[in-house]
């Protein structure tokens, strides 16, 4: 299994327990260690909320302060342990810190790094660290934990998403993705697990697609959308440096370990009409999808738009301290559909 919180030869300008190494471009976990076991927020076991559970996203969280909505839209992107918000129609004109993490880097048996959030059609936040899964409440300048939710060991997770009505269950369900491109349903309620599938394979080399960075599912008005950065590591080898656009059958995300993968749109790589930027993109650990496009948030800082019809990108804005973890949308995005492939 294969870590990706380094990626040795990406080329950037501005820019899951035992791990087996993925020789100089894994994601190592060397700025987001963590114990074994652990433990609620207010001290009680992992995996046992220190107060009532939210039994639906309907409590789960209450953004305050926040930016002006596009539609109801919320748009987020973290670092390893702080919430920023951006404007879905204009990323390059701000990031607005919402707090910090409470369960992040605090206390003993606690993950250093959360990896990913998650956003309900109805702006409710999740999160997700290697280790485990949180409602979130957003509030008085940070970002609470509402209950710690222990994770399959067989991996460490680094995506989270929420599946729209009508998919995976006739409510919304909360989808998380390993680094050996597993997925997972998470009750809720329980934090309980199940198997819903895998990405597949490279039908050119033969690999399992890996997560490489981060999924997303939108509603699309009953058309539901998905798509995933992954990538390909060989036993031996190096882990592909740059990353692929997978769209996936959210239709298909269901109890198993069936394959969801529905296409391969491309390598994220510089588009012909990209004035700037480099030639390729790796290490896009959050993506979020908003109209025509997927909005890639790198561990370099970098925003980019990829064209979902062929992975092609361009740079929309750096923030050179700003070490991008995830990013999460609210399901009820307005998106365009990716033509066949």
């Amino acid at each position: 299994m294969h870590s990706r919180r380094v990626v040795a030869s990406v080329v950037l300008a501005s820019s899951l327990s035992t791990l087996v190494a993925c020789a100089a471009s894994s994601r190592v976990p060397s700025d987001s260690d963590f114990n074994d076991g652990g433990t609620s927020p207010d001290g009680g076991p992992l995996g046992v909320s220190p107060g009532p559970l939210p039994g639906s996203f309907g409590d789960a969280a209450t953004p305050d302060g926040g930016l002006p909505t596009t539609g109801g839209t919320r748009l987020y992107a973290h670092t390893d342990t702080e919430l920023f918000e951006l404007d879905p129609a204009d990323l390059g004109s701000s990031l607005k810190s919402i707090g910090h993490f409470d369960c992040i880097g605090t206390g003993t048996n606690i993950a250093k790094s959360m990896t990913d959030v998650a956003v309900s059609k109805d702006g409710k936040l999740f999160a997700v660290s290697e280790i485990a899964a949180y409602p979130l409440t957003i509030g008085g300048g940070k970002v609470h934990c509402d209950a710690i939710w222990a994770l399959p060991a067989s991996s460490q997770f680094y995506g989270l998403t929420v599946a729209p009505e009508g998919t995976v269950d006739a409510a919304e369900v909360l989808v998380a993705a390993n680094g050996l491109g597993e997925l997972f349903r998470i009750d809720a309620t329980t934090g309980n697990t199940t198997q819903v599938g895998t990405f597949g394979k490279d039908t050119k080399t033969g690999l399992p697609w890996e997560l490489s960075g981060d999924i997303v599912f939108v509603a699309n008005g009953g058309n539901p959308i998905g798509y995933a950065t992954v990538r390909t590591c060989p036993p031996r080898g190096t882990c592909d440096a740059v990353d692929t656009l997978i769209e996936i059958d959210v239709r298909a995300v269901k109890p198993g370990k069936q394959s969801v993968l529905k296409a391969v749109r491309g390598r994220v790589q510089k588009g012909v009409a990209c004035p700037n930027g480099p030639a390729t993109f790796g290490s896009i650990y959050g993506i979020a999808a908003y109209a025509d496009k997927v909005y890639g948030f790198s561990r370099q800082g970098d925003i980019v738009d990829i064209q979902v019809s062929d992975g092609s990108a361009c740079l929309v804005k750096s923030f050179p301290l700003q070490k991008f973890a995830g990013a999460g949308v609210t399901t009820s995005v307005a998106v365009v559909a990716a033509p066949p492939k």
